[in-house]
């Protein structure tokens, strides 16, 4: 079986659905972690509410939601969507 693809067929995805799913919790995960590492080191500057720990936990809830029905639902005809308020956090 090809190794490019036997990972997403278990899942229910193809593989470019499952590069977007990847690639954007990648995005949002490194955009958390810049927050963090500056308030780190300027303790003055606050996370915003949208990249907090609470947020994020949020986030890969609903991802992983995304994932783990994909099989159920079929080959979605999209990848996962990032809702406009969360696009707006990001």
């Amino acid at each position: 079986m090809n190794p490019f693809t036997a990972h997403t067929q278990k899942q229910g995805v193809t593989y470019w659905e499952h590069w977007g799913f990847a690639m954007g919790i990648a995005y949002r995960l490194l955009v958390s972690v810049m927050a963090f590492a500056i308030h780190a080191m300027l303790p003055f500057i606050s996370i915003d509410s949208g990249h907090d720990l609470e947020a994020t936990a949020e986030f890969l809830k609903e991802r992983n939601h995304w994932i783990e029905t994909a099989y159920d639902r079929g080959h979605a005809s999209r990848g996962p969507q990032i809702a406009g308020s969360e696009l707006a956090h990001i």
